[in-house]
């Protein structure tokens, strides 16, 4: 029989459980979906969960300042500010640029290679065990770009798996609308329900590799706990 996965334990109890014990470490994981559905709130407690286990983590966001994304996030009781530039580290994709030889300057296969060494340079000097880019769709060339996409997800997985992280990569693009749902090792969709005059957020997990995991559709809210998973009720309007 072939050895249990090692899991990166979310620490989100409700995903965790979906996922059997957790995402199986060095997997990269797509967290898609529309506006208002939780990714970033999910992301980010992810890199939180990941620190007070011990766990550093890294995350680079593309299309916010650092303030703005703190300020827009729930607050978490757990989480501490002093965890910042020790246990979880927040780079801007303006200060990733200016720490190198400007990488995003052209989307061709050595670009997404000077990418690459951008984050890895990022993994190793933060000793991080999980990384977030929120989003995914500003590094990426182009949602119609399969070779150069599916490239650069195939040369960060290698990276990944050589220093033991787990990635989760946000994306406004539906699975279905996007190509590199097809090589990630995850899918975790995050949508809106309307429901008897409700918006319920929901979270499904239509794909995860190396491991068994439910399919099944569930509702989330949005606390000062975390993210809270509860089963969605069938039947109903």
């Amino acid at each position: 029989m072939a050895s249990e996965r090692e899991r990166c334990v979310t620490g989100i109890e409700g995903l965790d459980n979906i996922l059997g014990g957790g995402i199986p470490t060095n997997n990269i994981v797509l967290v898609a979906g529309s506006d208002g559905t939780g990714k970033t709130t999910l992301a980010f407690e992810f890199l939180v969960r990941g620190a007070v286990s011990g766990e550093n983590g890294v995350l680079i966001t593309t299309v916010e300042s650092k303030s703005k994304l703190l300020a827009n996030i729930p607050s978490l009781v757990f989480y501490d500010e002093k965890m910042l530039g020790k246990q979880l580290s927040i780079v801007t994709l303006k200060e990733m640029i200016d720490g190198t030889d400007k990488p995003f300057g052209k989307a061709d296969e050595p670009g997404m290679d000077k990418i690459i060494a951008s984050i890895e340079k990022l993994v190793i000097g933060a000793k991080a065990k999980r990384l977030v880019i929120d989003s995914i769709d500003t590094v990426l060339p182009d949602e119609k770009e399969d070779r150069l996409n599916t490239y650069f997800l195939t040369i960060l997985s290698e990276m990944l798996h050589k220093h033991g992280s787990t990635a989760i990569l946000v994306s406004k693009a539906s699975t279905a609308e996007s190509g590199i749902g097809s090589v990630v090792d995850g899918i975790i969709q995050m949508s809106n329900l309307e429901r008897k005059g409700d918006l319920l957020r929901t979270m499904q997990v239509p794909k995860m590799k190396g491991t068994a995991h439910s399919r099944a559709k569930y509702v989330i809210d949005l606390t000062s706990a975390g993210v809270l998973v509860t089963t969605l009720l069938k039947g109903g309007i």
